[in-house]
């Protein structure tokens, strides 16, 4: 639709439905002063039949011209609005449908807010382990009840989510960066054009593509970095259990011995007060059982408080509300001789799953370093791009996005990569003398226990004889009660002595199979080698 340009009162012709041609120009004049400029008529009869609405100029000049033109240009830009912008409508339309089928759905996921602990053995989650339920009746293993913490354990059920963190961003290193579209419309206002620019492109980011299988080789590694870290929880979680077994063990001895000893002191006690009473003893002579007496109460309280925290921290490592009893069988715990642990020591970074763990750290640093160093020189995106300008020329071509290593040259990322490398360097040295020094210290402090605990065994089993003497002794009146309550203490005191050295050093190899891993099935490692 192009406007006359010849003399006063020529006609501008707008060839359109009556109706439509009409709204458009009154919403175009009522926002100018259009009666200064030219009149409308409309020269078909009917309203319903095609016709013509003609515009008159008043005066023959550019001002004139120029509002003719406008409105016959608005016209022409509307008319390409609605084709174009159809075409358009349909293929974002297409793209959204395409892009959304693909998309993830919100679901909410409330907390629990009331406390998960149970209340029985049997509520617990019992395997299967090894293709069978873990049985809760009777005295349970040692085995089973380390089982049972492992799968139990509040804050392993926590560590093991973080295995789908970890799984997560494997999943994000391994996808590609969707392309980049973008497009463009320039509607016709004014000058020789005959049509509106329209303009597009689409690109995609290289550098990611050339950085990609570092990047999914360090996700990699930070998924068997967070599996091998959890496997290491479980491992000291199943120790822990198991400690805590020989300490219940030991706990419930020593409850019993020295409620032994205060019935023996008791009945002690109770003869002296007689004798007292009957004039045969004075009372200085019966200070002495009631001394012993009152301190074998204190032990007696503060051994029952002993075997009551041990006990909520076996069934808090099982998940189960403070106060449920859980009754074990003491483990049998063999030695573990100096050549096998020298064999183990030699093989701790290839077997423990922490220093395990601290490899793969350390390899998935010293692949974000690579994937640093590549991008400091490709940070370039590719593509292609297109489009008619306003003559109705279409053009296509490649397009090419590059940031020039200047300036920036990604050396702060890089520096910090280099830096976490060396930090987690130091750290597995660290940790693989701490391993190696404590099990050597373990090993000698073994040494030691089981000497003590022999010589220990020996003594009470003498001291207990010779109390059981002195009893007889007292009862038949040829002791006095001063030298049997002192008997009877030593005796108790050596049992004790005995029964704590024995946990001790049942503990102390427990401590020591953990640090050497020895009994933990291995670890799927073949992928590092020991140079890392």
């Amino acid at each position: 639709m192009v406007p006359s340009r010849g003399a006063a009162g020529a006609a501008v012709k707008m060839t359109d439905n009556p109706v439509s041609a009409k709204t458009r120009l009154k919403l175009l004049l009522a926002r100018t002063d259009h009666r200064k400029y030219f009149t409308i008529t409309m020269r078909s009869k009917s309203i319903a039949s095609s016709g013509h609405w003609t515009l008159k100029l008043k005066n023959d000049n550019v001002t004139d011209r120029f509002w003719a033109s406008s409105l016959c240009q608005f016209d022409g830009m509307k008319a390409g609005l609605m084709k174009h912008g159809q075409a358009l409508t349909v293929i974002c339309a297409g793209i959204m449908a395409v892009s959304l089928s693909g998309c993830a759905a919100y679901h909410s996921a409330p907390l629990n807010l009331y406390s998960p602990l149970k209340t029985s053995l049997s509520r617990l989650n019992r395997g299967p382990v090894g293709g069978k339920f873990i049985p809760v009746t009777g005295r349970l293993s040692a085995p089973d009840l380390a089982a049972l913490a492992v799968l139990n354990d509040p804050d392993l059920v926590a560590a093991r989510a973080q295995h789908g963190v970890a799984k997560a961003e494997l999943l994000s290193a391994g996808l590609l960066p969707d392309p980049t579209l973008t497009g463009g419309f320039a509607a016709l206002l004014s000058g020789p054009g005959s049509a509106p620019a329209i303009s597009g492109s689409l690109t995609e980011d290289v550098a990611a593509l050339i950085t990609y299988s570092v990047n999914k080789s360090a996700a990699q590694a930070g998924l068997a970095q967070v599996d091998a870290s959890i496997l290491w929880q479980e491992w000291q979680v199943a120790s822990q259990a198991e400690q805590l077994v020989v300490s219940l063990a030991a706990d419930r001895r020593i409850v019993s011995t020295l409620e032994q000893d205060r019935a023996a002191l008791a009945a002690v006690n109770a003869e002296t007060s007689h004798l007292v009473t009957s004039g045969n003893l004075t009372i200085a002579a019966s200070s002495a059982s009631l001394a012993a007496l009152a301190g074998t109460d204190t032990a007696l309280n503060s051994a029952i408080q002993t075997q009551q925290r041990d006990a909520n921290q076996l069934d808090a490592l099982l998940g189960l509300q403070p106060g449920v009893a859980v009754s074990v069988i003491l483990p049998e715990i063999p030695p573990i001789g100096q050549a096998e642990a020298d064999q183990a020591l030699a093989t701790l970074a290839m077997r423990r799953p922490d220093l395990i763990a601290l490899r793969y750290g350390y390899r998935q640093a010293d692949a974000r370093l690579r994937a640093a160093i590549l991008t400091q020189f490709l940070p370039v995106s590719l593509g292609v791009a297109g489009g008619s300008d306003t003559s109705k020329v279409v053009s296509v071509g490649p397009q090419v996005t590059l940031n020039l290593p200047i300036f920036n040259r990604n050396r702060g990322v890089i520096a910090t990569a280099q830096a976490t490398r060396a930090v987690l360097k130091a750290q597995f040295s660290a940790s693989l003398a701490a391993a190696s020094g404590g099990a050597q210290s373990l090993l000698a402090t073994i040494a030691l226990l089981q000497s003590q605990s022999k010589a220990a065994d020996r003594a009470a089993a003498q001291a207990t004889g010779i109390a059981a003497q002195a009893q007889t002794a007292f009862a038949e009146g040829t002791l006095d009660a001063l030298s049997a309550v002192n008997l009877q203490t030593a005796a108790a005191d050596r049992t004790r002595e005995a029964i704590t050295l024995r946990a001790e050093l049942l503990n102390a190899r427990l401590s020591l199979a953990t640090l050497l891993a020895i009994g933990l099935p291995p670890v799927a490692a073949s992928d590092l080698k020991a140079s890392s």
